[in-house]
């Protein structure tokens, strides 16, 4: 009989309609026709439903049931999209701080040369010891704008690569600042400060092995929990009881910033840094936004008339109140350095004085080469059988007391240089453009420039 082995409707709905994964819209629609069919009397079961809802939608019984338990654990009733996964390549999620610096310091020695920078020349510079790039030229185009580099065009049309002019002008400022202290006839002590990470399960990653590969004991996978350290430290070393080490609640997932807030900090602060610092320290911080709370945060573009009014009077700035909104806006961003920080009120009233690095400038901070050591310490420490909680705290104690005030000299010293290096490069920097003449018409920000940058470099 013609068509007796024809396929059903609703399986060929089913391979014509129906999508391979179901977004959170469809699976919403689903689970409001199931509720339908569940509330009519000729479903006599809840079997029957299902059965229904797979006939009336195209979907799967398998998935209809799927799709019930779904919304049974959402907390609204409502199966919501997940959030999109953040398209950064490895490559560029894997490029650390150190690396970060030594291809900035690379991108800043073309000034020093006499030379434009390019990305086809940094990229065959990059690729050598001791950054060992492996990214291709889009990836390293990603990493030099994550660190505030643009291209930016001239009036000749060519394209320069250079830095954002503001970071610039921060570097330049806390070089300037940290160079006056220590020029003057009562420089302040330096106390650096700073937070990182120890996972339960940091280990060493490679060690000898006899002839059959078989060394030690065997180890956890994972990283396990993550311990948050806040320290401070200078030329005496670290400052005394001025460690704070806590669990983190997110484990050891996203970044550990997230495990730190103002309130965690502004206490640390109050109760262990400032009673246990030399008077009238200068105290050199990071921007991390739980370090700078505003007092008299600046209104928004949202912000009433009012807001902006009692904004500028709390701060002394002349205005004219008869000024329409836009206006008094614009005179509040005129104003915006006139920020007051929390942390900075707190200091001053004990006598010190805060002083940030630059954005992306953490190689200014000898801290970082302190937890480096710290780190490589408790590695070592950690490479056998035990590694509970409680051991790993104790391990990185025992691995903190190690590190000596020689040690600090040793870090400070070294980032010193580095800071010489930075005024050198920014004093070579303002010679070429001098020298080129270059008249900068117009940022250009997207990235299929860095496809090609040979267009400008014929000019």
């Amino acid at each position: 009989m013609p068509g007796k082995d024809r396929p059903s409707l609703k399986d060929r709905f089913r391979h014509r309609y129906a999508p391979t994964k179901y977004l959170a819209q469809a699976r919403n629609v689903i689970h409001n026709v199931h509720q339908y069919f569940e509330s009519e009397r000729s479903c006599l079961t809840a079997a029957h439903a299902v059965e229904k809802t797979s006939d009336a939608t195209g979907a799967s019984e398998r998935t209809v049931r799927r799709i019930k338990s779904e919304v049974l654990m959402s907390r609204d009733g409502i199966i919501h999209t997940p959030p999109p996964r953040s398209r950064l390549s490895t490559v560029v999620g894997q490029t650390d701080d150190f690396q970060k610096d030594c291809i900035r310091r690379e991108l800043l020695s073309f000034y020093e040369r006499g030379e434009l920078p390019s990305l086809t020349e940094l990229l065959k510079r990059v690729k050598t010891s001791p950054i060992s790039f492996n990214g291709s030229r889009t990836s390293l185009h990603r990493v030099v704008r994550q660190m505030g580099f643009r291209y930016k065009k001239a009036e000749s049309g060519r394209r320069i690569l250079m830095e954002r002019e503001d970071i610039v002008t921060a570097r330049n400022a806390y070089l300037r600042k940290i160079k006056g202290n220590r020029g003057s006839s009562h420089p302040r002590p330096e106390i650096y400060l700073d937070e990182t990470w120890i996972n339960q399960n940091i280990c060493v990653e490679r060690c000898w092995t006899d002839g059959d590969g078989v060394v030690g004991p065997k180890l956890k996978t994972g990283r396990g929990a993550r311990f948050i350290i806040l320290h401070a430290g200078g030329q005496n070393g670290f400052v005394p009881g001025g460690l704070l080490m806590f669990r983190s609640k997110n484990g050891a997932k996203g970044d550990y910033h997230e495990s730190m807030d103002h309130q965690r900090f502004k206490q640390w602060f109050q109760e262990q840094l400032l009673p246990n610092i030399p008077e009238r320290s200068l105290i050199i911080m990071d921007n991390a936004s739980y370090h700078s709370k505003t007092i008299n945060k600046m209104p928004t573009t949202s912000s009433k008339k009012g807001d902006l009014i009692e904004w500028l009077s709390s701060a002394n700035i002349t205005f004219d109140p008869s000024q329409t909104k836009k206006e008094l806006y614009f005179v509040c961003k005129q104003h915006k350095g006139k920020q007051e920080y929390e942390i900075d009120q707190l200091a001053m009233e004990k006598g010190h004085i805060i002083l940030r690095l630059p954005p992306y400038h953490c190689m200014f901070n000898p801290i970082e080469l302190i937890w480096a050591q710290l780190k490589s310490e408790v590695k070592k420490k950690n490479s056998n059988a035990d590694q509970s909680l409680r051991r790993v705290e104790e391990i990185t104690h025992e691995a903190m007391n190690k590190i000596t005030p020689e040690t600090w000299r040793s870090c400070i010293s070294h980032k010193k240089k580095i800071e010489d290096e930075y005024r050198a490069k920014d004093i070579a920097q303002d010679h070429l453009f001098e020298e080129f003449v270059i008249n900068i018409i117009s940022d250009t920000s997207d990235e299929n420039e860095s496809e090609d940058d040979a267009h400008g470099e014929r000019a």
